[in-house]
């Protein structure tokens, strides 16, 4: 983002949520973070399952919780528009933007990875899937959708032409599956070619800023039963809980468990991440639902069926039922 360097003044008009999200706030503010890619995680994670229109007041309202001028926010706005990432339509004198398809398939790719569980967390056989000469040699829109079906197939691409699974589901044509033994030397050869260093540096980091917030949550909801909180102050910590996590989730090979350090840092972020978000979601999304506006500036429709699916596999790894 780009604040000011004048002392932060907290915006008078709503309650920021206690002690850890003005830390989380002071953090982000430090940093040299950038207004657009706070604009896409809200797109992508609050709008998107609402219909994907959202009135220029609405995001104006967030940004300014996070005390980010409005000039700095449309122009954010105009970069994502000249990009091709987002779309601008006008009803009389109010602005609606919304992701352009080219931005809707970056969330919707995105999103496993971030709201879903570690898939390879499996005593499963690993294999090892390797192209053809035939599939090595397509480029463009083909090799970028052997790529998408090898990903939905489950499989994280570690070198050209090859990626690395679990020994179910079908392989598409032109890729062949091996299966990789479960020796010690196998396991250090294939752990040696990702460096996760930086990765685990990242997680425990994303865990040592969120953590504090995680505790008010869960100590409130021991207390009380419930999370009670500001709705905007809860779309901000939404917002940039997401932001952080997704930057960290995004780079993860999501190996598996096999070739993982013992107490992997990804485990536990992940937890933390699905713990404060299921805390935040009743306030978060009351307020959009009060508060923002769509391209027939109306109020946004309710949520995807699948928005309620969010961290469910996380849940149900934590209780024992995923398998």
């Amino acid at each position: 983002m780009h604040f000011s360097t004048q002392k932060k003044l907290w915006p008078r008009n709503i309650r920021i949520m206690d002690k850890p999200l003005k830390d989380i706030l002071r953090l982000f503010q430090a940093e040299p973070s950038r207004t657009w890619s706070i604009v896409m995680t809200f797109f992508g994670d609050m709008v998107l399952p609402r219909g994907g229109s959202i009135g220029l007041p609405t995001l104006l309202s967030l940004f300014h919780a996070m005390d980010v001028g409005s000039g700095t926010v449309r122009t954010a706005l105009s970069r994502l528009s000249a990009d091709g990432w987002v779309e601008r339509t006008r009803i009389g004198r109010n602005a609606y933007y919304c992701l352009s398809s080219r931005g809707m398939a970056l969330s919707r790719d995105a999103e496993p990875r971030i709201y879903g569980t570690f898939l390879f967390k499996t005593q499963r056989k690993l294999r090892l899937a390797v192209a053809s000469a035939s599939v090595r040699s397509l480029v463009g829109d083909e090799a970028a959708l052997v790529a998408t079906r090898m990903r939905e197939a489950g499989y994280t691409a570690f070198a050209p032409g090859a990626w690395l699974g679990v020994d179910d589901g079908t392989l598409p044509d032109g890729i062949f599956g091996l299966d990789v033994d479960g020796s010690q030397v196998a396991m250090q050869c294939l752990a040696a070619y990702f460096s996760l260093d930086d990765l685990a540096r990242s997680y425990l980091r994303f865990e040592k800023i969120f953590s504090p917030l995680a505790k008010m949550c869960t100590d409130h909801a021991e207390q009380k039963g419930a999370f009670h909180q500001d709705g905007l102050s809860a779309v901000v910590a939404r917002t940039l809980l997401i932001h952080e996590y997704r930057r960290v989730a995004l780079r993860d090979p999501r190996l598996p468990e096999a070739l993982m350090p013992f107490d992997w840092a990804g485990y536990r972020a992940q937890t933390l991440c699905a713990t404060i978000y299921r805390a935040l979601l009743p306030a978060s999304e009351a307020w959009l639902t009060e508060n923002g506006r769509g391209g027939d500036a109306g109020r946004l429709p309710a949520p995807t069926p699948a928005f309620y699916k969010r961290f469910q596999e996380v849940r149900e790894a934590q209780s024992g039922d995923f398998v």
